[in-house]
């Protein structure tokens, strides 16, 4: 199984992260916001927005099972570690203690 996405520009891509969170891994373009997130942790495959790109991809991608297995595993590590609501809330909760220090060092010179 594969999620493809060869979208010409996308925000953040959720339903890239929903499949992630379920082991699938993904096709997805350079025009969506974490491309470099999905290349660096091997999650999946990067095309840009032509077609010739995107088949050349989707072949690479096919032609391995073990290799989408194992992006398929990376994905589902990287999005639980990443996207995740315990994840959200403990980039949150470091966000909120760094302007906190910020703050503190700029009442107190």
């Amino acid at each position: 199984d594969l999620f493809v996405l060869p979208s010409y520009y996308e925000n953040f891509g959720i339903a890239v992260a929903e499949a992630m969170s379920v082991g699938t891994p993904v096709v997805i373009s350079d025009q969506v916001h974490i491309w470099n997130e999905i290349e660096r942790s091997r999650s999946g495959w990067i095309c840009s927005c032509t077609v010739e790109s995107l088949t050349e991809t989707l072949k690479e991608a096919l032609h391995n099972r073990a290799e989408q297995l194992d992006r398929g595993k990376n994905a589902q590590i990287h999005a639980k570690e990443n996207y995740s609501w315990n994840a959200i809330a403990q980039q949150m909760i470091k966000a909120y203690g760094e302007i906190q220090r910020a703050n503190s060092k700029s009442a107190n010179p």
